[in-house]
């Protein structure tokens, strides 16, 4: 009886997995079908283009994703003036890299693959997590797969594998494995930027019922910190920066990072209309959040805030559909919430999941 218990979850999730990665990519098709490309005349696609999903899917980080994974950093002296694959992070890279075998050295393909793969996995972890401290698991895997970003899960992104170390270090640390919890964030931490605030969900738990034994997680901290370390010996190395990861968001607009820059960019009309969008997402998050703080363990609230204020860090306020995914909490708090915001968040991330699609595959900046 308990093994039908579980498998049923798991089906009832794969199911809507599918489900939602179909319609997805039917509206990908059709937009792709039906609008130009950006700041180009359009030309009506052959039956053959719509369904090829590299020529549909293969678009912006996808491309950076795919030459890190296939050339590594560049060799050459660090410079903040030109896009580099120095601004994005390893793991992800790796990983295709890797196992690029299995699918005959495509690196899109395998992308493709381990970000389905890892998200699976995630969101029967995530299911577990919140079934077993919330019982709200079904309700928060569907709000996961229905939210605006939620394709980014699917494609040549890192967001696969992020949500899989986030809901392994949330999940661990729910266990009281807070070891094992540091050393999946230190991954996490070369996965995105973001990945270091995971560090908050097992630490604030060490502090709060552990603090006298706290000496006894320094091998799992030290060892946490060797992913970013060899990360910084390499960038080192290859071209003489070890912080090139931070130093070239210069050449993505960004001449400093602080917290809220994003928010001082709409003062001077810095793409206003996608920024005024990511804005409106931000503030829903952080609304929801604080209004259920008593809800959520202390750790889910600072984690959020301190995502945010790192999210926003940038000149412009951008890719709030998908820094969304990482922020578990969210998720916890609507399913917690009550039925007005649950029906108000579904319906704004459904609105926005078709608009985030047709500006994805036409290779429109507006909304991502």
């Amino acid at each position: 009886m308990s093994g039908i218990l579980i498998k049923k979850p798991f089906i009832a999730g794969l199911l809507k997995f599918l489900e939602t990665r179909l319609i997805i990519l039917f509206i990908g098709a059709l937009c792709f079908a039906i609008f130009p490309q950006h700041a180009q005349p359009f030309h009506q696609k052959t039956a053959q283009q719509v369904i090829n999903l590299k020529a549909v899917w293969n678009k912006f980080d996808s491309h950076w994703y795919q030459k890190l994974a296939n050339e590594g950093y560049p060799q050459r002296a660090f410079t903040d003036e030109i896009q580099e694959t120095w601004g994005f992070m390893p793991l992800y890279p790796l990983l295709i890299s890797l196992l690029r075998g299995l699918f005959g050295g495509n690196l899109f393909y395998t992308g493709i693959f381990i970000s389905n793969a890892c998200t699976l996995t995630a969101l029967y972890i995530i299911h577990k997590l919140t079934q077993e401290k919330f019982n709200t698991g079904n309700e928060t895997v569907s709000l996961i797969l229905t939210c605006a970003g939620s394709f980014y899960l699917s494609i040549v992104y890192a967001e696969g594998l992020f949500i899989l170390l986030t809901a392994l270090v949330f999940y661990l640390t729910h266990k009281k494995h807070y070891g094992w919890a540091l050393v999946i964030a230190g991954l996490a931490s070369v996965t995105r930027i973001q990945g270091c605030l995971l560090f908050v969900i097992p630490g604030v738990e060490i502090i709060k019922h552990n603090w006298r034994t706290t000496f006894k997680y320094i091998p799992a901290l030290l060892l946490s910190a060797l992913p970013i370390i060899l990360l910084m010996l390499l960038l080192n190395q290859t071209c003489g920066e070890p912080l090139a990861f931070l130093k070239i968001q210069h050449a993505w607009g960004s001449s400093e990072l602080f917290p809220l820059q994003g928010f001082v960019g709409l003062l001077h009309g810095n793409r206003l209309g996608s920024s005024i969008t990511n804005t409106f997402f931000w503030i829903m998050i952080l609304v929801i959040v604080i209004a259920c703080y008593r809800k959520l363990p202390l750790s889910y609230v600072i984690f959020t805030l301190l995502y945010f204020l790192l999210s926003t860090s940038n000149e412009i306020v951008y890719g709030t559909t998908r820094y969304m995914l990482g922020v578990l909490p969210l998720f916890v708090a609507v399913s917690l919430s009550s039925p007005y915001v649950k029906q108000f968040f579904i319906f704004i991330n459904i609105l926005f999941l078709a608009l985030t699609i047709s500006a994805f595959v036409t290779s429109t900046a507006t909304f991502i």
